[in-house]
Parts: structure tokens; C-alpha cells; sequence
């Protein structure tokens, strides 16, 4: 299903890894990664022939990476849901950073705290310079870490959670968590190692953390919950800040 040229996208079934490069099969995709959608309002939003996104439907129910049901309030209509998760795309390589942290290494390799931060930017980083945007699939690896980490976990209320949460992130990161209770709940996170070592590439790169946040959360209260990383080293703040929504 990958095209030989443009954007690649990469999905998750329980069976395998696919890939997926057509534009409108890519459009379908990321349309139902927000809501299940109706035949017709694919169409709508894709702007072809129901023929043309008929077939496209049909090969993505062939892969398994959709399903097709019909709509409890009117048996007429179809109603199209996601079957599978989204783990990433290719991207345009990107080098930059990569050597930056390469370069980093090597500096600290005396320095068995430096060496082993610097060590997994440089994973992150790798995937990037290589041509590969591995993001979801770093999140969702960390939400299966925090999701095993809950049972440490001994808060039962969010506040109390989200400050047990701080110090276990202070114990093993060498940072500073401040708990914050506005509008949104949310954690900042001051680290003089990041602070002084990790680039300003325009976006956040703690996406572990934000899995493993999430992670804890969830499985701890028994309740859907999102955690995303708003500021960060990664985009100039002088802190990462991770806002949750309950």
C-alpha cells in the first residue's frame, strides 16, 4: 500500500505494521483518527466520486485498519470507525540535531547521568535525521510503561496523584515538578540538564514522558484522561509543561 513517493504513514493492527501511502486513503484515515464518520461525510471531506472512496474503503477494511458498521438510528447508513493506531510517518531527514547530540556524547561519556539522557535524545533524534517521525509510537510506549508503573502508585485523588507523580518524576530525572491547579491541572518541569544540552527545534520532544504521565492516570483513576506537553526546552520555554484533561 506505500507509495513510491510523497508522505508515508504507518498503522498499527494487532496483526502487523502497515503502511499507507495514498493521499486519500490517507485522508480517510485521519479523518476517522478524530470520530467515526458516515459514508457521505467521506465523501464530503474527501471530495471524490462514492465510487472512488468506496473502493478506497473496501482495501482499508481488506487491512484490517477500519471497520464498517451501520448506524443504529438509521440501518440506510454507514457509519466507518478506526480499527487500528496511528504510529507515525516518514518526514524529510533532518541531521541538525542528531550530530549536535552525537557530538554530545562523546563530551560526556565520563558522565554516566549525561551520557544516558544524552544517549536516548540521540535515539529520539536518530529517528528524525533518518527520515522517521516516531512520536506516537514513543507515547504509546511510555503510556505502557506508566500503565505497568500504576500499581506504586498508592493516591486515590488527582491532586494527590498528580503529587505523588512530581516526586517520582523528580527521583528519577534529577528535576525539579511543580504541581499546578489553574483551570487544568498540569506539571512543570524544570531540568537544568535539558536546559542546558537540548536544542530548540520549534516543538515538544518529551514524548515518553507524556506517555508515562498519561499512563499512570489513567489506570489509576479509571477514567479517560489526555496529557499533552504544551512548552518545552524543545520549543524556547526554560520548562516543559504537560497539561492533563480529564
Amino acid at each position: 500500500m506505500a507509495a513510491p513517493e510523497g508522505k508515508t504513514e504507518f498503522f498499527y493492527t494487532e496483526k502487523k505494521l502497515i503502511t499507507v501511502g495514498s493521499p486519500v486513503k490517507l485522508q480517510i484515515l485521519n479523518l476517522l483518527r478524530e470520530e467515526p464518520k458516515s459514508f457521505d461525510e467521506i465523501v464530503k471531506f474527501t471530495a471524490k466520486a462514492k465510487s472512488t472512496v468506496s473502493v478506497h474503503l473496501n482495501n482499508l477494511r481488506a487491512y484490517e485498519l477500519v471497520e464498517e458498521n451501520y448506524d443504529p438510528e438509521d440501518r440506510r447508513r454507514k457509519i466507518y470507525s478506526l480499527t487500528s493506531r496511528y504510529m507515525g510517518c516518514s518526514q524529510e531527514p533532518s541531521t541538525e540535531h542528531y550530530n549536535s547530540l552525537l557530538e554530545t556524547v562523546a563530551a560526556n561519556g565520563n558522565d554516566r547521568f549525561c551520557f544516558t539522557e544524552t544517549l536516548f535524545h540521540a535515539l529520539y533524534f536518530g529517528f528524525e535525521a533518518y527520515g522517521i517521525d516516531n512520536a506516537p509510537v514513543v507515547k504509546l510506549i511510555g503510556y505502557d510503561i506508566g500503565k505497568h508503573l500504576s500499581s506504586n502508585f498508592e493516591a486515590e485523588t488527582l491532586e494527590e496523584l498528580l503529587i505523588e507523580i512530581a516526586g517520582f518524576l523528580e527521583f528519577h530525572g534529577n528535576c525539579r515538578v511543580s504541581v499546578l491547579l489553574k483551570k487544568s491541572p498540569s506539571l512543570e518541569i524544570e531540568d537544568d540538564f535539558k536546559a542546558r544540552l537540548m536544542p530548540v527545534i520549534g516543538k515538544p520532544f518529551c514524548t515518553l514522558k507524556e506517555g508515562i504521565i498519561e499512563g499512570i492516570l489513567k489506570e489509576k483513576l479509571g477514567t479517560e484522561c489526555s496529557v499533552l506537553e504544551t512548552e518545552c526546552y524543545g520549543t524556547g520555554h526554560e520548562h516543559c509543561l504537560f497539561e492533563i484533561t480529564i
